[in-house]
């Protein structure tokens, strides 16, 4: 019984996991710096939360607690896998670069001492403080997010990387501060409508309910023993109730297939009455003929009289004929009549079958309550734990280049554990996976050289022909303050990235990632408490206008790490800390 229970326990707390590549890099330190006009300046390199000069006190210190899995090897590798490579995907067009003059919103960088939220009995609500070029925008708590998902004693709720495809909402799960490890869950959106989970009491269910099992915590490992015996306990009912139900999915269907033959008969009767009532019409119009026609007649012989009085006879049967249906098609009406009790009758007898066993399913349900002490996050569990696809600890970088790309269906992670300039034998490594399962089908490899600097990216997009664009806090010297794009393609045929010449002014603090909006096809760029949005042809066309680019800005002072868009264009907002997913209220422009 109980290897029985640790199995169950096991199975329930881990089903569903898939592998993730294998993503693997060597690191040296960064180039030299170089003074002509169209370098990159990110000497200073990209700094992100958490890092030495402007650490996060949001996250979690750092020490053997938050670094176990830096020791945890990657489940699978991708050996085997198609892999396109390339020595320098950095295509310099000797641009020469201007800053694109638009006017900043007010905001206030946030580097660090972020804003707690402790109660998630109450829902965040935060309306936009500035916006420029654009309206107002308003985000709603939709979900708080638990400790972790895939729950080991590195994890501390730290998401990064967001998106949204095939109705579905995928999350970076960072196992630890400084651990580069890390796990993708997969939720349904569809099923946890379904839940109930989208109902405007519901946005700490998902917390709740996984942070109560969580096995390493005092409390949580206490509850996962409660389960572990009310699963061993309740089994018998619950498997009586699965029984149960299906038999009376099959009696509904029975009971389905019984109307059907009464609709069907009934419908053979109606045709037939139709054609009866035709026909009888007819013969009452010849009727009527007859009759007007011997009336005109001047002389009425005694002849003629019997005519008319016989016709008026048979009128008169004729027409009460036409009022009693089952006269018309005595036939049909027999075979319908016959059909409908013995099939009403047979629905009846079912349907006392089926209250029976409903009431049967209340009684195990009762059951179940009293051994769970009605604990309803253990039936939550239960149906939560049917919808998530976790991936097991894998190497993920700092997590924010999760990406989505609509002309393949396919995501895409990048490691991103350094930032800024690297050393010349750095790779920057794509894994291209399958959506639906997150298996690996393509990996690319490729070196940024832009005259002996070379860059690693941290964000990561793809608009909706799949061209691949990803962003750089900074710009040449003499240009503080500034972002620079690159667009490019990254697919079998190659990789290569070219800079936009128009750099976006920068007032924010760390550069959290770049999102695509299928729905308005805007390219977005996230900061903490900002977003600059901009139309992604112009950025394709390098022909950026001060007027296309849009500023909103939030006083927050929490942590944004990814934005994401369902079919509509609402916007979907990681934050920390704590973790939660805001939407929101209307679509985003």
């Amino acid at each position: 019984m109980k290897k029985l229970r640790n199995l169950f326990l096991l199975l329930t707390i881990i089903a569903m996991l898939i592998s993730l590549p294998s993503i693997d890099f060597g690191i040296k330190v960064s180039a030299d710096a170089n003074s002509s006009s169209n370098i990159i300046d990110d000497k200073d390199p990209e700094a992100i939360d958490g890092d030495a000069s402007k650490p996060n006190e949001g996250t979690q210190k750092t020490g053997d607690k938050f670094n176990d899995n830096k020791t945890i090897s990657d489940s699978i590798n991708t050996d085997g896998i198609a892999t396109t490579t390339s020595e320098n995907a950095y295509v310099d067009n000797n641009t020469n670069y201007h800053i694109i003059d638009t006017k900043l919103p007010k905001i206030t960088p946030t580097w660090g001492n972020y804003t707690h939220v402790r109660n998630m009995d109450v829902p965040s609500n935060y309306t936009s403080i500035d916006s420029i070029n654009t309206g107002s925008t308003t985000f709603k708590t939709k979900w708080f997010l638990p400790e972790g998902f895939h729950v080991s004693p590195e994890e501390h709720g730290n998401y990064q990387g967001g998106i949204i495809a095939n109705n579905s909402i995928y999350f970076v799960e960072s196992a630890g501060t400084n651990t580069n490890k890390g796990a993708i869950v997969k939720i349904g959106l569809d099923a946890l409508d379904k839940l109930g989970i989208d109902d405007s009491t519901q946005q700490n269910i998902l917390a709740k309910v996984f942070n109560f099992f969580n096995r390493n915590s005092a409390y949580g490992s206490d509850h996962s023993k409660s389960l572990s015996d009310f699963i061993v306990n309740t089994d018998a009912y619950r498997n009586d109730n699965i029984n149960i139900q299906t038999k009376i999915a099959n009696m509904k269907k029975a009971n389905t297939a019984a109307n059907l033959k009464i609709k069907t008969n009934q419908k053979t009767f109606n045709n037939a009455t139709k054609q009866a009532k035709k026909k009888l019409a007819k013969t009452i119009k010849t009727n009527r003929k007859a009759v007007k026609k011997l009336k005109k007649k001047h002389v009425k012989t005694r002849a003629i009289k019997k005519q008319i009085v016989k016709l008026n006879k048979a009128y008169k049967k004729l027409n009460a004929q036409r009022k009693n249906m089952s006269k018309l098609a005595p036939k049909e009406f027999k075979t319908y009549n016959r059909v409908k009790k013995a099939q009403a009758k047979l629905i009846t007898k079912n349907n006392k079958q089926i209250s029976a066993w409903n009431a049967k399913i209340d009684h195990n349900n009762r059951e179940i309550d009293r051994i769970g002490q009605r604990n309803d996050l253990f039936s939550k569990y239960f149906d939560l734990s049917k919808l998530l696809t976790i991936s097991p600890v894998t190497n993920i970088g700092h997590g924010q280049t999760l990406s989505y790309n609509p002309s393949n269906n396919h995501v895409y992670l990048a490691q991103d554990d350094k930032l800024g300039v690297v050393g010349d034998d750095f790779y920057n490594q794509v894994t291209e996976m399958d959506a639906e399962n997150m298996n690996p089908v393509h990996v690319y490899r490729f070196k940024l050289n832009n005259k002996g600097h070379y860059y690693a990216i941290h964000t990561l997009t793809f608009d909706n022909d799949g061209n691949a664009y990803f962003g750089v806090r900074g710009g040449p010297k003499k240009m503080k303050g500034t972002y620079t794009l690159f667009h490019g393609t990254m697919n079998e045929s190659g990789i290569q990235f070219t800079p936009v010449k128009g750099l976006i002014k920068w007032p924010g603090s760390f550069n959290q990632g770049v999102t695509y909006n299928r729905n308005n096809n805007r390219l977005y760029l996230l900061s903490n408490d900002m977003i600059i949005s901009i139309p992604v042809d112009e950025v394709r066309n390098d022909n950026i206008q001060p007027q296309d680019v849009h500023y909103t800005t939030f006083g927050t002072n929490r942590e944004f790490e990814s934005l994401s868009f369902d079919s509509s264009g609402y916007g979907y907002l990681v934050v920390l800390w704590r973790s939660e997913v805001l939407k929101s209220t209307t679509p985003i422009d």
